[in-house]
């Protein structure tokens, strides 16, 4: 029916203007993570690499969050960015810690399992830390 799919588009729409809104404030990017590269690379080289990241959200990254997949599923560690450079020539790129991330109080655990982050995704640090789940940072 005509006014069901108008009720979806709408939706659509809101959801959005509402993810273009918070990338224009973003400030953190969330990576994905597997156990053995957060531990090696993320926690022991104090670096991220081989990241997709939009040419307008280059310069406004200011932190990266790691979310750890299954079975932890959630984010777990956050660190300040000192730098982020071209990877190789692959146009993706490596972000250099300013310090050693920081465990978190709490796991930001997921919410809703097909939510989980196949990429990196862009949240607002301050909504980020203050989330019960981390889809209420992303919506």
């Amino acid at each position: 029916d005509l006014s069901t799919v108008t009720q979806e588009e709408g939706s659509t729409r809101r959801k959005r203007a509402a993810r273009r809104q918070r990338r224009a404030r973003a400030d953190t990017i969330i990576v994905p993570a597997k156990q053995d590269g957060f531990e090696r690379v993320f926690l022991g080289e104090n670096q991220w690499y081989a990241i997709r990241i939009g040419a307008a959200m280059k310069d406004r990254i200011k932190y990266i969050a790691a979310y750890q997949i299954r079975p932890i599923s959630g984010v777990t560690h956050i660190a300040p960015v000192k730098e982020i450079l071209p990877y190789q020539d692959s146009g993706k790129y490596i972000v250099i810690f300013q310090e050693p991330a920081q465990k978190l109080d709490r796991v930001i655990e997921l919410g809703r399992p097909e939510r989980s982050p196949q990429g990196p995704v862009y949240a607002v640090r301050e909504e980020l830390l203050n989330a019960n789940k981390l889809e209420d940072a992303l919506t």
